[in-house]
């Protein structure tokens, strides 16, 4: 590979955003629940990853909270 080729395929990977993992995303759904703060972005990633209510009950939200949201997920 080229000196032009590496340098333009570096470029491209420093400027992308962090990649979004499963846990992290849960992490911050839990905390926008817990801090009553629903935003666009966390009906967006409930959508987007599938999350379902097994596995943020798993992660610590209670019945109460989950029960408050359920219009999110279903």
């Amino acid at each position: 590979m080229g000196k032009s080729k590496k340098r333009i395929l570096n470029k491209s990977n420093e400027t992308l955003k962090p990649l979004l993992k499963r846990k992290t995303v849960i992490n911050n759904i839990i905390k926008d629940i817990k801090n009553n703060n629903l935003r666009e972005d966390t009906k967006n990633f409930i959508s987007l990853f599938g999350i379902t209510f097994e596995e943020l009950s798993e992660a610590g939200v209670s019945y109460e909270e989950l029960s408050a949201v359920k219009h999110l997920i279903f």
